[in-house]
């Protein structure tokens, strides 16, 4: 009896349909991937950091010496400026203006009364001027000194009323009484020839006196009540009323005027000039001052005018204006600000990104260290781009050029382009320049990138810094002409012919000049600097320059010395194997130096047990005769984890090592399959054999170099076995090996693809026909 299929209904039909996956479901699917979200994790870092370097969130300041704007520039915002010079005048007016100090020590108008009094007491004890001791007699002339007009009974009349008058008063209490009086008023104040002071030191009208006894209590004084030629007429008239006041008598005033000459002629400075507290009272009159502010007009005032290069002065004025700007952006602004600044390096994420998940190589995303690596590139040179662009250096082409020659060593040229060429557009974007400065920037980066090229020596980099510096000048003067920033407020023939003329520094084709010649300096300062940090650039991101490659590819390397020595058959494959390995490399636009190098290494894991191996073994039996072909297959592939130890434990470089690890990828040690797969045929209760056993551990060729050295390795064992070399079978030969490996998908990871095959075939194939051409045999050879 028969049973039938149950009939399916459409739905049914197209609901058992398995429909390949949408990309919006691949996207789902990968983020449930948690090192997906670690490589998202990293690069969100690197945004934010980048970010927060360049401080996303405020307005950039976009002005800069020597940049020759379009249009007058005025002010976005009111705000203020101090008047630094008006300022500066008016305090310097409050400190001539301010009261100094003058401290009063009254000491010497005391000595003076006591001295007038004793010489009164030395006159009025003479009898009579005829009887006058010497000392009386000098004592009176101090009183008295006679003129040619004065009547000759003067002198007598004057003694005659000196001593009429302090008859009545012998010990002269009366006299001091009013000689106290009379000075009292110029002890207070003090007295004063000239100011001590000038006019830059304070105040010329009026003073400040205090007592020494007293300091915190200081008056203020006018000068002209404490100059003495004032104060002498001020005691002639006081002593003069105390005296009448004191003593009767109608020649009271003739002994009047006697003491009042020699007191008034003998007045001292009682005034001394206090500099310290006069200092400390014309900072505080200057600092009592308010700074004078300039106010500036949204909209209305201008701050630099259009077709005149940026001066200081202007710079430091825009400066003003852009603080007061940043300090009125409100919550709102800075975050529209940091997402749009976060969207273009995003836009940027996906430029770079996208270019090396379809085109370059894929494990530059894949793997988060080198991620990292590429990330911190370009966190790093953001952020020193940024500080370097601050307006008294310029300089953000150093780091720019800099970062140009790491990637182009650590990446290659098409990435370095991709990569530099979206960090300029950031750096343009985050320093808030225009479209010439991102013109100078990737003339700079982008030229050294082109120039760069094989390092074979130390002065290439100069070389590709003098290149790469005369691309910049001529970038920056042209980029200048076609910007307008030749023009400056007139004809620009005008403006050439007058440069010309006049050679002035500050011309506008000067300025234009100075910054190509300065960053054209700065390039190359760039090239120059990084000569010094390839050992270090070739460390962090595990490549190798020409340069370090010739120096590990030397025959002295000790490793390469063990080789000759314990496997000579080894180290003769493998310089062979260097030496068509390099041709076909070149061919395809691979690194053949890097191959030829890792070529020298590849099989330095035989040196252990070089016997186990045909280029090395002698006539008589095999090693393996001995052996099952499962062991000798360990053997064999025991080589190259062998050698990767070995290259690990002599410290080389990270290419190198990939080269042994992969130069045999994940293949089949094919002789001792064959001979195992033959005894489990003899054997029918054996089990059968898996190719799986038999095979290299792997990884597959990464690279284009790898793979080339896994094909030339290959072909030149396998053509030691032709029996007659000729041309055609090599090429057969060729043909074989590389379609097989091609079969077994060894080059599934390399990038290798068709075309670049077929060259690399017909280049080991035209190198194998050269080594084993036939030559001419000569009469009596019996071969060549």
């Amino acid at each position: 009896m028969s049973s039938a299929t149950p009939k399916r209904t459409r739905t049914e039909r197209v609901q058992s349909l398995t429909l390949p996956p949408t990309r919006f479901e691949l996207v789902v699917e990968g983020l449930r991937e948690a090192d997906v979200w670690v490589r998202l994790s990293l690069a969100g870092l690197a945004a934010l950091m980048m970010l927060l370097i360049c401080q996303a969130w405020q307005l950039p300041f976009a002005y800069r010496r020597g940049y020759i704007p379009s249009r007058d520039l005025v002010a976005r915002v009111s705000f203020s400026v101090p008047d630094e010079a008006q300022t500066r005048m008016m305090r310097d007016q409050r400190r001539r203006e301010a009261l100094v100090y003058y401290e009063n020590r009254p000491g010497p108008l005391n000595q003076s009364r006591a001295g007038l009094k004793d010489q009164l007491f030395l006159v009025l004890a003479a009898q009579s001027l005829d009887q006058m001791t010497p000392e009386q007699r000098a004592a009176w002339n101090q009183f008295y000194q006679a003129s040619e007009t004065d009547p000759q009974d003067a002198e007598l009349k004057a003694f005659a009323a000196l001593k009429a008058t302090f008859h009545a008063d012998p010990e002269l209490k009366g006299f001091e009484e009013a000689v106290s009086a009379a000075q009292l008023p110029l002890i207070q104040r003090g007295l004063l020839q000239a100011l001590q002071h000038s006019i830059e030191d304070g105040n010329q009208g009026v003073i400040q006196i205090f007592e020494a006894s007293n300091p915190d209590v200081a008056r203020s004084i006018e000068v002209e009540k404490v100059r003495i030629a004032s104060a002498r007429v001020e005691l002639e008239t006081r002593l003069r009323e105390e005296m009448a006041r004191r003593y009767a008598g109608d020649q009271t005033g003739i002994a009047s005027a006697l003491v009042t000459k020699w007191l008034v002629s003998r007045l001292p400075e009682t005034l001394i000039y206090h500099p310290e507290r006069s200092a400390e009272a014309r900072n505080k009159a200057a600092a009592s001052l308010a700074t004078v502010m300039i106010p500036y007009t949204a909209g209305v005032t201008g701050l630099a005018p259009a077709g005149r290069p940026l001066r200081s002065e202007d710079l430091v004025l825009l400066r003003r204006e852009w603080n007061q700007v940043v300090m009125m952006q409100g919550w709102l602004d800075k975050f529209l600000r940091m997402t749009a600044y976060f969207g273009m390096v995003l836009a940027m994420y996906m430029i770079v990104g996208g270019y090396i998940y379809f085109i370059g190589d894929r494990r530059v995303l894949l793997d988060v260290w080198q991620l990292g690596r590429l990330l911190g590139v370009s966190v790093i040179t953001v952020g020193f781009c940024y500080f370097a662009a601050r307006d008294q250096w310029q300089a953000e082409i150093i780091p720019i050029t800099m970062a140009a020659i790491v990637a182009t060593i650590a990446y290659g040229r098409e990435l370095a382009l991709i990569l530099l060429a979206a960090i300029g557009l950031a750096v343009t974007l985050f320093i808030g320049q225009d479209v010439s400065d991102l013109v100078t920037l990737l003339a700079a980066s982008l030229s050294s990138i082109l120039f760069l090229g094989r390092i074979r020596s130390l002065s290439r980099l100069l070389v590709v810094g003098v290149l790469a510096a005369a691309v910049t000048a001529a970038t920056v003067i042209g980029a200048g002409i076609i910007t307008g920033q030749t023009v400056a407020g007139g004809d620009v023939g005008e403006a050439f012919g007058d440069a010309i003329r006049t050679f002035q520094v500050d011309s506008v084709l000067s300025v234009l000049v100075g910054e190509a010649v300065w960053l054209a300096g700065g390039t190359i300062a760039a090239a120059l600097t990084m000569t010094g940090f390839l050992p270090l650039i070739e460390r962090v991101f595990g490549v190798q320059t020409d340069l370090s490659l010739l120096q590990l590819g030397d025959a002295s390397h000790p490793l390469l010395r063990q080789l000759a020595q314990r496997a000579p058959g080894t180290y003769n494959h493998s310089i062979n194997v260097a030496s068509i390995a390099e041709a076909a490399a070149e061919k395809i636009g691979a690194n053949g130096l890097l191959v030829r190098v890792g070529a020298y290494f590849h099989d330095i894991g035989k040196i252990f047990k070089p016997d186990y191996f045909a280029e090395n073994q002698g006539p008589g039996p095999s090693h393996h005769d001995s052996l099952q072909p499962a062991m000798s297959t360990l053997v064999i592939i025991a080589h190259v984890k062998d050698g990767a130890d070995l290259a690990r434990s002599h410290h080389l470089p990270e290419p190198m090592i990939d080269f042994i690890l992969q130069h045999h990828g994940t293949t089949v040690v094919e002789y001792f399959f064959w001979q195992a797969t033959k005894k489990s045929e003899e054997d029918p209760h054996a089990e059968e054999v898996a190719d799986q056993d038999f095979r290299y551990p792997g990884p597959k060729p990464q690279t284009l170099e790898a793979a080339v050295l896994m094909l030339a390795d290959a072909v030149e064992s396998a053509s030691r076995s032709l029996v007659d070399p000729t041309p055609s079978r090599i090429s057969n030969l060729v043909e074989t090996i590389a379609m097989k490996k091609l079969t077994d998908r060894q080059f599934d990871e390399c990038g290798l693809t068709l075309m670049q095959l077929d060259a690399i075939k017909q280049s080991l194939s035209k190198s194998l026909t050269a080594i084993y051409h036939a030559r001419v045999k000569y009469p009596g050879q019996q071969s060549a």
